[in-house]
């Protein structure tokens, strides 16, 4: 690296060469050949005008320059270390860092609602930017558009940090007063009754769709609702019933006029995953995040265990 015409690299030959005044003593102590040394000497006094380093007798000693200049490259040198090649300790309660989480909207609602709201407390000077997936969330990593995705686990890049958040299950829901379910919901009510989906691509189908084809389940979907979090609203009041995850589901029961039914048939769990780029291997404030999101989202899972 050069500033000014001047190999920085030098700099550590040059904070050796004025402590040790000695070329054969500055080589050894940088692991350096002595004729490797000496090139570096002729640089450096090609580029200061100045001997820095001159001989007397069977030793050397500094030139007035070269003794102006052993504190400053000293600390030059410690500068450097101390805030360039050794960053900051990452403390939350005092960092201004903004971080950007993409998620579906489930997530957003289940998780990162519930986390933002701790992190105001633990991290208050912090700034978070909840994104929708937009696109494929490996793209979106790619792209630089987001520091961190919570996809599902079959969705992430194996060949990047990543760490597993929550497991989920899914549940149906319909409306309080839909007069064709009382106490359980049946296979063949699930078939008869209209359906509620989400689609959030729309050359694709979402998760649930494609499980409950697979398992050779087709409803008569009658909705496309724009996100999982709206789905409640194209129930209330009709004979819909819709299929969504159960933490959601939980969560809007407490304020929306629906209930809550086991699906009759087994349906397979999804895994939500948090992963980020490798550049951010090493980022400190991407690292507390991902851990609070994992204590935030066992904690979760927990109350749903043990409500």
């Amino acid at each position: 690296m050069r500033f000014e015409k001047l190999d920085l690299n030098l700099l550590v030959v040059l904070d050796a060469l004025l402590e040790e005044q000695s070329v054969s003593a500055a080589a050894e102590r940088l692991n350096l050949s002595q004729s490797g040394a000496s090139a570096a000497l002729s640089r450096l006094r090609e580029f200061f005008e100045d001997d820095l380093l001159v001989s007397s007798g069977r030793t050397m000693t500094c030139t007035p320059r070269g003794d102006a200049l052993i504190q400053p490259v000293k600390e030059a040198l410690a500068l450097i270390r101390e805030t360039i090649l050794t960053p900051d300790a990452f403390d939350p309660s005092v960092s201004d860092r903004t971080i950007s989480i993409a998620s579906i909207d489930v997530v957003a609602h289940v998780l990162l609602t519930e986390a933002v709201s701790i992190f105001s407390t633990e991290a208050p000077h912090m700034r978070f930017q909840v994104l929708p997936l937009t696109e494929e969330p490996v793209t979106m990593l790619q792209r630089g558009q987001t520091d961190i995705i919570i996809a599902l686990d079959f969705l992430v890049d194996a060949n990047l940090p990543s760490e597993f958040l929550y497991e989920e299950d899914f549940v149906a829901i319909s409306w309080n007063e839909n007069p064709h379910i009382k106490d359980a919901l049946t296979m063949e009510q699930y078939n008869q009754l209209g359906h509620v989906s989400v689609r959030l691509n729309h050359n694709a189908r979402g998760f649930d769709e494609t499980a409950l084809r697979r398992i050779g389940i087709h409803r008569n979907i009658e909705t496309f609702a724009p996100s999982f979090a709206s789905v409640p609203r194209f129930i209330i009041k009709t004979n819909r019933i819709a299929t969504i995850h159960r933490h959601l589901a939980n969560q809007i029961s407490d304020t929306l006029p629906v209930t809550i039914f086991e699906l009759p048939f087994e349906f397979p769990k999804v895994r939500e995953v948090a992963q980020w780029s490798a550049k951010n291997t090493n980022d400190e404030a991407v690292r507390w995040v991902v851990q609070r999101l994992q204590e935030i989202a066992k904690k979760l899972e927990n109350q749903t265990a043990n409500p």
